[in-house]
């Protein structure tokens, strides 16, 4: 069907952009129609597709009661009978090429004897500059101009909060083990449901964010603050003297960062960022010619983003914690036209980014969400000034985006405009410093622009 339709959108551009050597008009962002900022052929035709839930992984962490856990468990199609339609389009953007994945695969440390998630960094690539190792794409992405599309998406990542039985026809991956019904499904590890369409040429993997949220702690609380807090605080989650810092980059109770000390605890902590990956990467390669998408929501929704800038894949994530800080500590590329969305409302303080301070449920609950920018676009309901919400942090669940959003499209006819966030920065009450140019600043941090220009340097 992808090859089909591949050659039907040829033929159209063919005839569209008549004679050779004429280029497409620049794109002009519409209201609820264009998908994104990469070059997208004016009234190029979308094509539907049915998935239903193929495949679900499960990746427990290092820390766990049992770790070097891999497993994937194939659903039969009687037992998945929920079938999702939505529609793609064809679009040109930049991806990482071949010879990029191949050393960022090759340069993750990786032990035959006892099983461990590889962990992918691009800070040895980056330092010969990210234009190097991208390629340009012709590919199938997700129209998130379509509102039954978005939809879709979202149901399926509410999906990746089900329960799966536990104990049977799961095949091991990484470590063996003999499991019973009281092994933490729900505490241990990340989940990863994989939708194909009938042929496999289209698979959507959803991530699972922060379980039963930030408000009640949920099975999964503790695991999950840990990585927050490494990804999304501006230094070790240094909030107070009453916090339990998650490294010790910080300068007593300074706002002076080490940003060298900051990247080699992201570089040397197995984060979910690296169960998340484990689980594409087996599926990349069990369909190496089958168009990929991720989705997630809250934690599950950043992952799925840095998943999807690390590779270039196209991207949904709903009510996402602010990524860009964490996608710059891991030297991501920054590519201008990556199909890479962010949707979410006013009323949600951790997507907004507000979600932090000693009034907010997210101190009391541990949890350092100090990152404010996203990357990629971000495609927001003003549901505060427009409708009257309250900013609640219940809200955030994916649930009320379904039910009290895109369910209801006499309040909310159009989706909303996705725009890159323009002249936002994070921590800009920190200076960072790196040991490798001279010894730690001594005194408190003086000025905005300073503190500003040194953050936006991570």
């Amino acid at each position: 069907m992808l090859q089909l339709f591949c050659f039907v959108v040829s033929c159209f551009l063919l005839v569209v952009y008549s004679p050779v050597g004429a280029r497409p008009p620049p794109f002009q962002h519409q209201r609820a129609q264009q998908p994104f900022g990469a070059v997208s052929p004016a009234g190029a035709p979308s094509l539907p597709f049915s998935l239903s839930l193929k495949t679900v992984y499960h990746h427990a962490t290092s820390q766990s009661a049992h770790p070097g856990l891999f497993r994937r468990k194939d659903i039969h199609p009687a037992l998945a009978p929920e079938v999702h339609t939505l529609d793609a389009t064809l679009a040109s953007f930049r991806r990482p090429s071949a010879l990029a994945k191949q050393r960022l695969f090759e340069s993750a440390p990786f032990s035959v004897a006892s099983y461990e998630a590889r962990r992918i960094r691009w800070e040895p690539l980056a330092v010969y500059g990210h234009d190097l190792w991208m390629e340009s794409a012709f590919d199938l992405v997700p129209d998130i101009g379509n509102h039954d599309t978005v939809l879709a998406l979202a149901i399926m990542m509410n999906n990746a909060y089900s329960d799966v039985d536990n104990t049977t026809d799961w095949y091991d991956l990484g470590t063996p083990w003999q499991l019973n019904t009281s092994f933490g499904w729900e505490s241990d590890g990340i989940r990863g449901h994989v939708f194909a369409n009938h042929d496999d040429s289209l698979l959507v993997i959803s991530f699972k964010g922060t379980s039963a949220g930030v408000w009640t702690g949920g099975p999964t609380g503790e695991k999950d603050k840990l990585n927050d807090n490494m990804l999304f605080s501006c230094c070790c989650a240094r909030i107070s003297r009453a916090w339990t810092p998650v490294c010790d980059c910080y300068q007593g109770n300074t706002y002076y960062c080490e940003s060298h000390c900051l990247e080699k605890s992201i570089k040397n902590t197995e984060l979910y960022y690296d169960n998340a990956m484990a689980i594409y990467l087996d599926v990349a390669e069990k369909y190496p010619n089958s168009t990929i998408w991720l989705v997630g929501h809250s934690l599950g929704g950043a992952l799925a983003s840095l998943v999807g800038q690390t590779y270039g894949v196209p991207t949904v994530a709903f009510e996402s914690p602010s990524d860009r800080l964490a996608s710059r500590r891991l030297h991501l590329p920054r590519m201008d036209d990556l199909p890479l969305w962010h949707f979410g409302h006013t009323a949600d303080p951790i997507f907004m980014g507000i979600c932090n301070g000693p009034a907010s449920i997210c101190w009391y609950g541990g949890f350092a969400m100090e990152s404010t920018c996203h990357a990629g676009k971000v495609c927001i309901w003003d549901t505060v000034n427009d409708k009257g919400w309250r900013v609640d942090s219940r809200s955030h669940r994916i649930k009320d985006v379904i039910d009290n959003i895109l369910n209801k499209t006499d309040e909310f006819p159009l989706l909303p405009e996705c725009l890159k966030q323009e002249h936002c920065s994070d921590c800009a009450q920190w200076t960072y410093y790196d040991e490798r140019d001279g010894p730690m600043p001594t005194g408190e941090p003086t000025t905005t622009a300073t503190m500003s220009s040194s953050s936006a340097s991570l």
